[in-house]
């Protein structure tokens, strides 16, 4: 029986038989610098193209998986010179029972293992392959570890059943200490990483201890340690470069943790480190599917984390942006940046470590979409507070550090968030109030002051002349002018009452600051300069007294018995304003 290698080096010489044995497995579209074959109208492959080969769902059927012998022809050439490569022989497998998460890696594996197996149980004799896509299935080997099959699929494709997959290993071991057959060419081991290193570890390794060989066992302990020490080396290495650049924009780096917020980094160094480590370890599908799904979550939660803190430093960035500022606006505007990028990348990553360990979501998602009017009823207050930081964005009502009354609330605006705003007290406690409460309350801010006030009352005694009262008015108001953050253009100082214990003196004046410790103090240095203009003029400051008078006779009337008191009044009002106009 000729060999495949014999029939090659025949069909170089003679093309008719070339193109008979190769006719059923020529591509759809012809190589570029080639004729296409043209098929006669009496050529029975003709017809079988035409009718019964495409499947139920109307999709074609690949010409190298048309017949079992199309498919067992594109296996073995995907292993010689001018083939489609391993994924060639990887596409003839039925690899529907191995997670998908493996395929990539045991794929290849599988694909040489069977032709080693192939090698070593005869010499393949194409014609006595069946080239109907109709045919019974096709065995070519049975034995008690499994059988090596091929069938037609529901798609209509010719493949090597998902039994024939799942017995390769088996049959491998089997077979391993067999010789090839003789004019056969084996399969390269470096094709398949994982077989390619355990053909180099000493046979004294190789034996099983529970489950796995030793030199695997061996492996996965120093691929453990390889993907601890890249953990080390990505944290250090991005922690000094990550400083470095920082310093240059931020003060102070050691306050954002930076450490704390590159740690993940190395988690994500470590799992890519054990995915690659893992396919040259010729792992069983079992085995490696557990491993590969734990490196996985890991990548996955390491990613996601590592965004997770990389928000931290890039607020901490705006943050510094928004302290050279004067816009305070900035301050309320970065806590949310912060916050709303975190529950993004939360929701976002719990939905992303789903779909890695390939969890299906839909059930959850339907069980939502039935529990949502639920949902929204007990939302009210959340989409409240929600459409609260909304009007806080939008209206800007108050900014992060102003001094702020909310209803019966009184305090110093700490810190901003989707739910609530943090109001510090002036007795040092912390409120706690939902943005709800903006909408319908009255936001009194003090902070957007660009004055403050202060208006009191000067009592000063009665014994007071009126020239002095009207000097001593005067050089209060000069006070003000003079000033360094008085307001000129609206103050008042008159005699604006006659109290219980002295006449007052009306003091209504306006600071130009925004903080509150600096109107103390503009208070402080006014009112010690009034006290001591009161020292230089003699004007004395009155305080709560009572006088009694004690007389022993009533005391002479200034108003003769036959004067009109309302005429006797108008002439003293006359006297009094001529006097004071002069």
């Amino acid at each position: 029986m000729p060999s495949l290698q014999s029939l090659r080096a025949s069909a170089l010489l003679c093309p008719a038989l070339w193109v008979s044995l190769l006719l059923p497995l020529a591509p759809a579209a012809p190589a570029a610098g080639q004729m296409p074959p043209v098929a006669q109208p009496g050529d029975p492959s003709a017809s079988q193209a035409a009718a019964g080969d495409a499947p139920a769902t109307g999709a074609p059927v690949p010409a190298e998986h048309r017949t079992p012998r199309a498919t067992m022809m594109s296996f073995l050439e995907a292993f010689y010179d001018g083939s489609g490569g391993i994924d060639q022989a990887v596409a003839a497998l039925d690899l529907s029972q191995v997670p998908e998460a493996v395929r990539s890696v045991k794929g290849p594996e599988l694909a040489v293992e069977l032709k080693n197996i192939l090698d070593r149980t005869e010499l393949i004799d194409p014609e006595t392959i069946p080239d109907d896509p109709h045919a019974k299935p096709y065995v070519f080997l049975e034995a008690p570890e499994g059988d090596v099959i091929i069938q037609r699929q529901a798609g209509g494709e010719w493949l090597f059943t998902a039994e024939t997959v799942a017995a390769i290993p088996a049959l491998y071991r089997s077979l391993e200490g067999k010789k090839i057959v003789e004019g056969v060419s084996p399969a390269s081991e470096t094709l398949s990483p994982g077989l390619w290193l355990r053909s180099k570890v000493p046979s004294s390794l190789l034996a099983t201890v529970f489950i796995l060989e030793l030199w695997q066992w061996l492996g996965l302990l120093g691929l453990a340690l390889l993907g601890i020490i890249a953990d080390r080396i990505v944290v250090f290495i991005a922690e000094a470069w990550v400083a470095r650049w920082l310093r240059s924009r931020v003060a102070k780096v050691e306050e954002i943790g930076l450490r704390k917020a590159l740690r993940p980094l190395g988690l994500v160094a470590m799992a890519l480190l054990w995915s690659a480590g893992l396919r040259f370890l010729y792992l069983s599908v079992s085995v490696l599917s557990v491993l590969e799904v734990a490196v996985r979550f890991v990548l996955a939660t390491g990613a996601v984390w590592a965004a997770y803190r990389l928000v931290d430093i890039v607020a901490a960035l705006l943050e510094e942006r928004a302290r050279q500022t004067h816009n305070r606006f900035d301050d309320l505007l970065v806590p949310l940046i912060r916050k709303s990028l975190k529950v993004f990348i939360t929701a976002f990553g719990l939905v992303f470590i789903a779909e890695t360990l390939e969890m299906d979501i839909s059930s959850l998602l339907a069980g939502l979409g039935l529990g949502g009017l639920a949902v929204a009823l007990a939302a009210q207050d959340a989409v409240k507070n929600l459409f609260g930081s909304l009007m806080i964005l939008v209206d800007r009502p108050f900014s992060v550090g102003d001094w702020v009354v909310v209803g019966d609330f009184e305090g110093v605006v700490e810190e901003v968030g989707f739910r609530s705003i943090r109001i510090r007290t002036f007795y040092n406690s912390l409120i706690t109030l939902p943005n709800s409460n903006l909408i319908s309350s009255a936001v009194d801010n003090y902070g957007a002051r660009r004055f403050r006030r202060w208006s009191t009352k000067l009592s000063i005694t009665y014994d007071t002349p009126p020239a002095t009262i009207e000097a001593f008015c005067e050089g209060v108001r000069e006070l003000i002018r003079q000033g360094k953050i008085t307001r000129k253009d609206s103050f008042q100082v008159y005699l604006s009452s006659f109290g219980e214990s002295g006449l007052e003196v009306l003091l209504y004046v306006f600071f130009e600051t925004g903080d509150w410790g600096e109107e103390l103090a503009a208070r402080h240095a006014l009112g010690l300069e009034i006290l001591r203009l009161a020292e230089e003029l003699g004007v004395d400051f009155a305080f709560p007294t009572r006088t009694v008078w004690l007389h022993e006779q009533e005391p002479p009337s200034r108003t003769a018995a036959g004067d009109d008191p309302w005429e006797v009044g108008r002439r003293a009002a006359t006297a009094v304003r001529g006097t004071v106009e002069t």
